[in-house]
């Protein structure tokens, strides 16, 4: 880095003024225009910044030169390093040079700009300067002029303006002095950004996207401004037309809307469409909406701000024809493999012992078949008592023992039902595979994205979607395949229907239609922009002059808390389930072992009986002569 020399009295005061001001710019990079007739002393310049590390290159632009062979060369799109560029006027070909500058757009914050002017050529400086189209916003651009009155003092001023595209003046703000004998003398506290931040009521240019017919640039501001969902308006447009709004009242600069159908869009010839189109172009100067910046997006525009998340989801209510409480066989769900086990062993063990019990006794007609015994058994586990209670008191003991332990397993097992009924949430669809694949009747909000979304099918699941759920016909008294979030929420409520929205977007009107127990009932499911880009980015056209003084003004509205503010404002969270426990019906699927169970039972019963019954036909038998009579 360039430090301020001291130099002998021999070396010219130009030469003192280039070092002292690469240094107050902090530059590693430094081109000189400047000829024959120039003041700087190259020798001494190059012996000073090569001990400084630090690059400094001279160009001579004579008066027969052609600038375009001298600009585009220099100013590479990245420079690695702070660039600063001096050019002398005391050179002819100073004005072409800065036409050719000011034709390619080099006179933004990337470079420095130093145009010194001395006596002879302090009239042709203004001149020149107010036939200069280039000048910007975000220029950083000083002009040295030297004055009359003292030999060797020079005037810096800052130069700039508030959109040369718009017709507007060129100002200059006097920054400070510069002498030979006290170097830099600059304007106490001056600060760029507070000398340019207000715009004086300029009209800027601004493009949004509004998917209506017959809207004129007169009723984008309404349109934008009016609280809650406008059909035709997406949530994040009025959120970024909200952050515009905060530039707009802090700048002091109002917005002409040029509203557009669409985002993006392209032709076969190449042509974009939308509002990327318009921002590409630089037919605007700000744009009211959120873009998702894919890096195919960033060569073309400036962001300057991210802070909404763009999240659309699919969302809708429970009913036990699309869910179930769990996932295996609500018959043995309340007790593990291990128990039933047990259970079953016992069971049998207290067959064989009511049994032996009966054999003990003398008496032999106590003695009966082994199936009286499991009916006995079965008796006691359904908590239907005995029907023929034993006379021996070990058979009694062996009964009430049965009945006891089958009375605390049977309070188990309805409290374990009773309670899952009532605290476990039924599980519906959980990816979107799953969405596609159940009952659930898809629609969409109407939004461009949604319509290009089933039209192109590049996302990932939408090619399966359009065939299993966009193609089939509905009919009239069903939810059309493209609606808005206040027709779509009745059909939500009463089931059997599923919206793909940005869920911010249908929240408040589930919150004002709900119950308390219906919201607990609602699902989520991650919808198809998964795989995208979440946070939306505010953005400009690219090298805009305004980008640099609208992101300090941002970020500082979003340390003061007005983005976060604004953000809830549109941002609508889900409604808290604040609900009593819901009851939801058993379905058949889960009781369906004990009907299997009731079918085998009856089969098996028919089964019997037959058997029985052939057994007690007396077969007739053939008596032949001879035979014997019994």
């Amino acid at each position: 880095m360039l430090t301020r020399l001291t130099l002998g009295v021999h070396h010219r005061t130009t030469d003192r003024l280039l070092v002292d001001f690469v240094t107050l710019k902090h530059c590693h990079h430094a081109i000189i225009f400047d000829c024959h007739s120039s003041a700087f002393d190259r020798a001494q310049v190059l012996k000073v910044s090569h001990n400084s590390s630090t690059l400094v290159r001279f160009v001579d632009i004579a008066a027969n030169s052609t600038p375009s062979n001298v600009v585009r060369p220099l100013f590479t799109p990245r420079q690695h390093a702070k660039l600063c560029a001096v050019l002398d006027f005391a050179c002819p070909g100073a004005p072409n040079l800065l036409e050719e500058v000011s034709k390619h757009r080099y006179m933004n914050n990337t470079v420095s700009w130093l145009l010194l002017s001395r006596n002879t050529t302090a009239d042709l400086l203004p001149r020149v300067l107010w036939n200069t189209a280039g000048i910007q916003m975000n220029s950083d651009l000083v002009a040295a002029i030297e004055t009359t009155d003292h030999r060797g003092v020079f005037n810096l001023f800052d130069i700039y303006s508030k959109g040369r595209h718009l017709c507007k003046d060129i100002f200059q703000t006097l920054l400070g002095t510069w002498s030979a004998d006290g170097g830099f003398r600059l304007t106490p506290n001056y600060s760029p950004y507070k000398i340019r931040q207000n715009f004086n009521f300029l009209q800027l240019r601004g493009v949004t996207v509004i998917d209506r017919e017959n809207v004129t640039s007169d009723k984008v501001d309404q349109l934008l401004g009016e609280p809650g969902l406008t059909k035709g308006i997406v949530a994040f447009v009025k959120y970024h037309y909200a952050l515009l709004v905060v530039l707009r009242d802090f700048h002091n600069f109002t917005i002409k809307f040029r509203p557009t159908r669409g985002w993006a869009g392209r032709l076969r010839s190449g042509y974009r469409l939308g509002l990327l189109g318009v921002v590409q172009r630089h037919e605007t100067d700000v744009a009211a909406t959120g873009i998702i910046m894919r890096l195919s997006r960033q060569p073309e525009l400036d962001s300057i701000h991210y802070s909404w998340a763009f999240e659309t989801g699919f969302i809708y209510k429970i009913t036990p024809d699309i869910g179930s409480k769990s996932e295996g066989n609500g018959f043995v769900a309340p007790f593990s493999l291990p128990v039933w086990v047990a259970l079953l062993l016992s069971l049998a063990l207290s067959v064989l012992v009511l049994q032996y019990l009966a054999r003990l006794s003398a008496d032999e007609r106590n003695t009966r078949a082994t199936m009286a015994y499991v009916l006995d058994v079965m008796a006691c586990v359904t908590q239907q008592g005995v029907p023929n209670v034993s006379r021996l008191v070990p058979t009694r003991v062996a009964v009430i023992v049965l009945l006891v332990a089958n009375l605390v397993l049977y309070n188990y097992y309805t409290s374990t039902v009773v309670s899952g009924l009532l605290s476990s949430q039924m599980i519906g669809p959980e990816t979107i595979a799953q969405v596609i694949d159940s009952p659930l009747l898809l629609s969409l909000t109407d939004t461009g994205y949604h319509r290009i979304l089933l039209r192109e099918q590049t996302l990932p699941y939408s090619t399966r979607m359009h065939e299993r759920k966009a193609l089939p016909p509905r009919s009239p008294n069903d939810l059309p395949l493209f609606t808005d979030v206040e027709h779509a929420v009745p059909y939500l409520r009463r089931g059997g229907h599923v919206l793909h929205c940005e869920l911010t977007e249908v929240y408040p009107a589930i919150a004002n239609q709900f119950t308390a127990n219906e919201i607990c009932e609602l699902r989520t499911v991650e919808g198809l922009y998964r795989y995208d880009i979440r946070v939306m980015a505010f953005v400009l056209p690219k090298h805009s002059m305004y980008s640099e003084l609208f992101k300090i003004t941002l970020m500082r509205a979003q340390e003061t808390g007005i983005v976060k503010r604004i953000y809830r404002i549109h941002k609508i969270a889900k409604p808290i389930c604040q609900g009593s426990a819901t009851v939801y019906s058993v379905e058949l699927t889960e009781v369906s072992l004990a009907f299997i169970i009731l079918g085998v039972g009856i089969a098996l019963s028919g089964l019997i009986y037959l058997v029985e019954k052939r057994e007690s036909v007396p077969r007739r038998r053939t008596i032949r002569p001879g035979d014997p009579l019994q």
